[in-house]
Parts: structure tokens; sequence; C-alpha cells
């Protein structure tokens, strides 16, 4: 009877001993597995500097498109009568790295006729911001 409780003891220490094997082995196949992930989750430099890069020219055109639109309330005659279209306003980057803005809108000229123009906006790599207003025909 001794004999046989030893047996049966060893083979439930046995069944508890492959558990335990086979949850580390798992545990250690997660960590592998997270590691893994996170590594993959990093980036690199030239990743980070191209993300900040364009973090920045957003920022710019931004900036570019604010002052647009100072410009165009500024240049209105009357100013009650101003109208910004939301969707006409634009802006991005060009190939040659200076950053555009436009933004159509419609106000009435000093005789009380409404018009509609358009305000392009250049600012070069040097900071140099050039406006002007061009007036939109046929619309």
């Amino acid at each position: 009877m001794c004999k046989t409780m030893t047996i049966k003891g060893m083979v439930v220490l046995k069944k508890i001993f492959k558990k335990i094997l086979k949850t580390i082995g798992l545990l250690i196949l997660l960590l592998i597995v997270v590691i893994v992930a996170a590594r993959l989750s990093l980036k690199t430099d030239d990743e980070m500097k191209a993300e900040e890069a364009k973090e920045l020219s957003d920022k710019k055109l931004d900036e570019l498109r604010g002052a647009c639109e100072t410009y165009v309330r500024m240049s209105v005659i009357n100013k009650s009568t101003l109208d910004m279209s939301v969707f006409g306003a634009k802006r991005w980057q060009g190939n040659d790295g200076k950053f555009y803005a436009t933004q159509e809108f419609s106000a009435k000229n000093k005789f009380g006729l409404e018009q509609k123009y358009r305000a392009v906006c250049i600012q070069d790599k040097a900071g140099k911001t050039d406006y002007r207003l061009e007036e939109m025909s046929g619309s």
C-alpha cells in the first residue's frame, strides 16, 4: 500500500511538474512576444526626424494660414460684408520648400457690389512672406 501511494504521489508530482514547466514556457514565450512587439514599435532616428519636420511644417502652415486670414481682414474695405469660405482655404508645402496658403472670400467693394477674391500667401525658406489678392472672375 505504501509503495502504491509513493508511485501515485510521484505520478501526481510529475503532472504538477509538467504543468509548472508548461506555464513557465508560456510566460517566457509571452515575454519574448512583448519584447519583440516593443522593439518593432520603436521609431528609428530617421522616422523621428521626419515626424518632427512634419509637425514643424504643419505648425508653419497653420501660422501662414492665420496670417493670410488676418491680411484679408485688414484688406477688406467693408469689413461687415466679409464672408470667408471655410472650404476655400488651402495650405501646402511646395516642392520648392516654400509654404503656400490660399483663402477664398467675398466682400462688397466701395460701390456696394459683392466680389469674390482669393488671397494667396507665400512664405519662403527665409521666412519672408508675400501676400496678394486676386479677383476671381466668372463665379
